[in-house]
């Protein structure tokens, strides 16, 4: 029986006993698999599938492919079971990637990305995962917008899409936060990667206003204050894009302090929800600006998508399988009070789940 599994725009595809094999949107597309998409509603449209579909309660594994064991849960009155076999969320018939409270007769029970307890009658199980990547914004929240038009959340799904390929040719397991135009709070997001016990969450962004020229690109990632392993990841994936972007001939723009910093609020808390909600080791990176013309054209083009996404899936391994320290450290905290109440609830749309 076939699997399929949608991540951050690529498909996972793998049949009882075989290795699954993840594909990018043209290779999904020559496989005969419908890719989740955007519509114009900003809702996931439905993928097909020519293979029976996996339904709760089946036994997706075996000891010949210890993927995935959904289990069939032990009844209580309440009509929701506990979610067994290593099931921590599952990926919905749209394509959406939401974490698993449960499973009741007809389905699972499920945490929408607006934090609304909901069930679906069927998904694709995900066990664990080593990582997750979090594409900043989408739905209502587009943030930074280039002058010919590219929205930041666009320009970083894409980014996170391309990440995941790399780190699947890594084989190092891989979900996202969201796959595609839609709103999912910050709370949500820390609560999936969470759910999936990664190792890793790293939240991906471009940055706004414009800052000064610079000879150098203005990188910066946000480590949380307390997290020494945060500090190591952030500065590894640092030094890798440092070193991905230094290759471009780009007119930059930087901060003077720009590097790997800890940004608190007056409270002496970590200033951005991303890193504060999480216990899940998190760094956020703002790769460069998305307000510099110069460098908005650059993101336009495949060298640039293949860089970062091969520098961020480096620094990520080199986490996960070395002791190395990283660098670009700055050693005084940043002092913000974020204004607006952005990344929260109120107003959240959630998109269709099935």
């Amino acid at each position: 029986m076939m699997m399929v599994a949608v991540l951050g725009g690529a498909a996972i595809v793998g049949c009882a006993g075989q290795r699954p094999v993840l594909l990018d949107d043209a290779s999904a597309v020559d496989a005969g698999i419908g890719m989740a998409t955007t519509t114009e509603t900003r809702k996931p449209a439905p993928f097909e599938i020519d293979e029976p579909v996996i339904a709760p309660g089946e036994m997706l594994a075996s000891d010949d492919n210890p993927l995935v064991d959904v289990g069939s849960g032990d009844g209580t009155g309440s009509g929701i079971f506990p979610a067994r076999g290593g099931v921590k969320a599952v990926v919905t018939p749209t394509g959406v990637v939401v974490p698993v409270l449960g499973q009741s007769e007809s389905g699972y029970v499920v945490e929408s990305p607006c934090g609304i307890e909901t069930e679906i009658t069927w998904g694709q199980p995900l066990p664990s995962v080593r990582v997750v990547l979090d594409p900043g914004h989408g739905g209502t929240e587009q943030g930074a917008v280039a002058e010919p038009g590219r929205t930041e959340a666009e320009l970083n799904l894409r980014v996170a899409r391309r990440t995941a390929l790399a780190l699947q040719d890594r084989e190092i397991s891989v979900a996202l936060t969201r796959t595609g135009d839609y709103r999912v709070p910050v709370l949500q997001r820390a609560r999936l990667a969470d759910a999936l016990e990664a190792d890793a969450l790293l939240s991906i962004h471009h940055n706004t206003p414009r800052a000064a020229p610079s000879v150098r690109p203005g990188t910066e990632v946000y480590v949380q204050g307390t997290s020494a392993e945060s500090q190591r990841l952030g500065g590894l994936v640092y030094e890798e894009v440092m070193a991905a972007l230094s290759q471009f001939d780009v007119d930059w723009v930087s901060r003077s302090d720009a590097g790997v910093v800890t940004v608190i609020d007056d409270n002496g808390e970590d200033a951005f929800g991303i890193n504060r909600h999480p216990e899940t080791v998190t760094a956020l990176v703002e790769l460069a600006y998305l307000a510099n013309p110069a460098e908005a054209a650059l993101f336009e083009t495949d060298e640039y998508l293949d860089a970062v996404a091969a520098a961020m899936a480096d620094g990520i391994e080199r986490y996960l399988t070395t002791q190395d320290p990283g660098s670009g450290y700055v050693d005084i905290p940043r002092i913000f009070n974020p204004s607006d109440e952005t990344g929260g609830v109120e107003g959240c749309l959630a998109p269709a789940l099935e």
